[in-house]
């Protein structure tokens, strides 16, 4: 959640309460969070450096404005440039793909976007391997209902693994035609 955060202050200067919404607003589609986890994520965030805030009196209350430092921007750029881990996959994908824009340069944007589908491919030959074992089990009968709806979960995640590579690898090429 730090790196979103970094992310909309680049954008902004928000305060909890515009950051609260932002994620509400479009975010959430990918990634949520709460009123207290975005306060941790700030005052973690504070603590490294990578955002600062100003008072500011609005309507006769005072308001935290936080602002990314250039050491946040700096945290921020790595990060997108970062592999990606294995957990959580699609919403730091969604993430990246979400600030793309705020990357300079085609070759910067095509690189990310390739480092998420090289991660996808990873993922789907894990998936593919397990599927294949789970293949050679057979189940005792008094579980055999509940491995074919386990099973069905693996078939899901290969499902999606595979909708969301074609997906990468359609926006790949649509960075490749604007050059």
């Amino acid at each position: 959640m730090e790196y979103v955060v970094l992310g909309l202050l680049i954008l902004k200067s928000q305060t909890l309460y515009e950051l609260n919404k932002a994620f509400q607003q479009g975010i959430a589609l990918f990634y949520s969070a709460s009123y207290g986890s975005l306060q941790t994520t700030l005052k973690k965030s504070l603590n490294q450096g990578h955002i600062g805030f100003h008072e500011q009196v609005d309507n006769g209350r005072n308001k935290k404005v936080y602002f990314i430092t250039e050491a946040g921007t700096k945290a921020f750029m790595e990060w997108m440039e970062a592999e990606l881990p294995t957990s959580r996959l699609e919403s730091a994908a969604l993430t990246k793909v979400f600030f793309l824009g705020l990357i300079d340069g085609a070759e910067k944007r095509r690189f990310i976007i390739q480092e998420i589908i090289d991660k996808i491919k990873s993922v789907q030959t894990d998936l593919q391997r397990m599927d294949k074992r789970l293949q050679q089990i057979q189940a005792p009968d008094a579980h055999s209902d509940t491995f074919a709806y386990q099973r069905k979960t693996l078939d899901y995640g290969i499902e999606a693994h595979r909708f969301a590579r074609r997906w990468f690898e359609d926006l790949l090429a649509e960075l490749r035609q604007l050059e």
